[in-house]
């Protein structure tokens, strides 16, 4: 069963909520909440495998934050967040692909299609519910604004994904009327390329081929530093910017290996 993804965003912001809280009563002066947002410029590092990044994809980010000290100075916190991310993969291929389908024309023939290296691209959007935690190191207050760095790691769970896949032949692997898809769901393997079998294989093999399904699950380690700017005795206004680099794979096709990394430039209001 699906769940939604504003359900997904509204267990966690309760869940996040409701710790806040309970630590809320221990010490309300210190504990800080706020909301963020921030656009991210995201691209695929590919290892091993006939793919390659095509370009840099732009993305939008937004959630809820919390600081919890860990010091009697305030200069140490844990930095939580609930946050939905949505993160462009664009990546394209760099060896030969091959399609083979039923023909059009003669009944029980099958056609095979070819695209050189470079001539397909991969344009995936994919939306995560993310939930980072970090430990944040905060400087002095010079003056009104206060200077920070943090290191930790964000899970991800995707709950949104789409594939469009553009040749550029002209040539189409979608039928007519059809843009997009979603590259996890088990009818994509109309739009996917079964390559050819390897001649003398103990097991299945192909070649020219590209299973074009993702993984659900994207673990990051994320670093950031940035300032905030204290607006009131209250209300402080943080600025940043945060690398994300995912250390486990991106793809789900065996013979590709790739990590999704992100940078983004991060704005909220805490209060």
């Amino acid at each position: 069963m699906k769940i939604q993804r504003n359900t997904l965003f509204g267990i966690a912001a309760y869940m996040l909520l409701a710790g806040f809280t309970t630590l809320h009563s221990q010490d309300a002066s210190h504990i800080k909440l706020g909301l963020r947002v921030s656009p991210n410029f995201s691209w695929v590092n590919v290892q091993r495998g006939p793919m390659s990044n095509g370009s840099l994809g732009i993305g939008f980010s937004y959630g809820i934050t919390g600081d919890i000290p860990l010091s009697s100075k305030n200069n140490y916190y844990l930095a939580t967040e609930v946050s939905i991310s949505t993160i462009p993969a664009i990546i394209q291929n760099t060896g030969i692909l091959k399609r083979i389908v039923s023909s059009t024309t003669i009944a029980g023939k099958k056609d095979t299609f070819s695209y050189k290296p470079g001539t397909v691209d991969f344009n995936y959007t994919v939306q995560y519910l993310q939930l980072p935690v970090s430990i944040k190191m905060k400087s002095a207050p010079v003056g009104k604004i206060q200077y920070f760095f943090q290191f930790g790691f964000a899970p991800s769970l995707k709950i949104r994904a789409n594939l469009k896949t553009s040749i550029s032949e002209s040539q189409t692997i979608y039928p007519l009327g059809t843009k997009n898809h979603d590259p996890n769901i088990k009818t994509d393997d109309t739009y996917q390329f079964n390559g050819l079998d390897v001649s003398g294989s103990q097991k299945t093999e192909f070649i020219h081929s590209y299973v074009d399904d993702i993984k659900a699950i994207r673990m990051p380690v994320i670093l950031g530093t940035g300032f905030e700017y204290s607006l009131s005795k209250s209300t402080i206004f943080v600025c940043g910017l945060r690398f994300d680099n995912a250390i486990n794979n991106f793809f789900k096709d065996p013979n590709i290996t790739g990590r999704s990394n992100m940078i983004s430039l991060q704005a909220g209001i805490v209060f």
